[in-house]
């Protein structure tokens, strides 16, 4: 058996003697199995490509929808800060009633979701895990609403029962305080601090509210002037009694707008804010008194 193959070259008639290629025979085989896999490792490759082309839309759609998820996932934890903000008022404003109402605070429930159980339960029948953090995040959002949604539908309990309580009692309402007297700064508030004067703790019966000479002090609800003229170092002051033991102070006033006896409505201009008696600046101190024991006036004010 020949060891190799010949393979002979006839050049064109007149350009050249004939050309001899020798080469081992195991070459052949070899040569043909490396044939035989480039050829199948290219159709492979080409069978791949079909593959990706055809999911490369697939995959474009599925990123679109997740680009789209992740906005909406934004938005939606977006505006459920701003609702847990809103709860926050709504729970301010509730508190601030129940106090002008001389209602007892409600004790607080139990959670109406109950938490427990191992982080990252395992698998178990029936029950699918989030596999993707956007739906772990989705997740969490949920149960944050719907916990915003009972504490909102709670919330809305007490004030109904506020409002009945209210209704009832139309005539404190009218002779609770509960507007600002006049519009500035609040430079000293209710309860301790240094005095101004003396530079030793001292206590504060009522709240400063610093504006310019001449503001408008307006009643914070109705009642009848009792005092008005010149007390001590509070300088010009007026009192109002609005019943059910309520008295309101107004102190280092410029000038009163009402006199003993007279008859005031909840936003009527009472006096002018000054500087009289003892004082470091133009500003009115406000006072609320409850059966004679002061109170602090910012419990009362509900604008």
């Amino acid at each position: 058996m020949a060891k190799k193959f010949t393979i002979l070259i006839f050049p064109e008639e007149g350009s050249g003697r004939v050309k001899r290629l020798s080469f081992p025979r195991f070459l052949v085989p070899l040569a043909l199995g490396v044939l035989v896999s480039a050829l199948g490792l290219a159709g492979y490759w080409f069978n791949r490509y079909q593959d990706v082309s055809c999911e490369l839309p697939v995959l474009r759609a599925h990123l679109n929808q997740g680009q789209r998820q992740q906005a909406q996932i934004q938005a939606f934890a977006q505006r459920l800060e701003e609702l847990k903000g809103q709860m926050a008022q709504l729970k301010d404003f509730n508190r601030r009633l129940r106090a002008m109402a001389n209602l007892k605070a409600i004790a607080p429930k139990d959670d109406p979701f109950g938490v427990g159980g191992r982080e990252g339960a395992a698998n178990g029948p029936g029950i699918r895990l989030s596999t993707t953090s956007g739906e772990r995040r989705l997740q969490m959002l949920q149960r944050d609403l719907d916990r915003l949604g009972a504490e909102s539908e709670a919330e809305l309990q007490v004030q109904r029962h506020l409002a009945r309580f209210l209704v009832e009692r139309r005539s404190i309402l009218a002779a609770t305080p509960s507007i600002w007297p006049t519009r500035g700064w609040v430079t000293s508030g209710f309860g301790r601090r240094i005095s101004p004067f003396s530079g030793k703790p001292s206590f504060h019966a009522g709240i400063d509210i610093s504006t310019r000479v001449g503001t408008p002090i307006k009643a914070p609800a109705d009642g009848v002037v009792t005092f008005a003229g010149r007390e001590g170092g509070f300088g010009l002051m007026m009192a109002v009694n609005h019943g059910h033991g309520i008295v309101t102070r107004y102190a280092h006033l410029s000038s009163s707008k009402a006199k003993v006896g007279d008859k005031v409505k909840r936003g009527q201009v009472i006096a002018a804010v000054g500087n009289t008696g003892r004082s470091t600046g133009p500003h009115l101190h406000y006072e609320v008194l409850l059966s004679g024991v002061p109170t602090n006036p910012l419990y009362y004010i509900l604008d």
